[in-house]
């Protein structure tokens, strides 16, 4: 069903480039070229009409990608990511990390101070 809607959003993409390269930019475009067959189609009608074949393909791009994106296979999951298998691995879980002396600077002493002798 991906492929389905990555051949759509190219198809759809290569006439939205075609469609744009048509018009032109100060309003003549595709009616300037065809100024005998004006009395058929008329000027307004043919820029109408690319105008709103640009809308609706940008339209239809947006909306393939986003079913696109829904649609992506996904893969089953096992148990535990191989990420978290090898940080696991890494840390031996019986290996307590040494105390250091400075975390016990703050903590009061229960030992008597001895007298020293004279």
């Amino acid at each position: 069903m991906f492929v389905v809607f990555s051949v759509l959003i190219v198809i759809a993409s290569i006439f939205l480039i075609l469609i744009v390269l048509v018009q032109n930019s100060k309003g003549g475009g595709l009616a300037s070229n065809f100024s005998s067959s004006n009395q058929v189609m008329g000027v307004r009608r043919t820029t109408d009409f690319l105008e709103k074949a640009t809308w609706y393909l940008a339209i239809a791009v947006v909306v393939f990608s986003l079913v696109a994106s829904l649609s992506i296979p996904k893969q089953e999951v096992e148990e535990e990511s191989k990420i978290q298998e090898k940080v696991e691995n890494a840390v031996d879980p019986t290996l307590v990390p040494p105390t250091s002396p400075i975390q016990n600077v703050n903590q009061p002493t229960t030992e008597t101070p001895k007298e020293e002798s004279k």
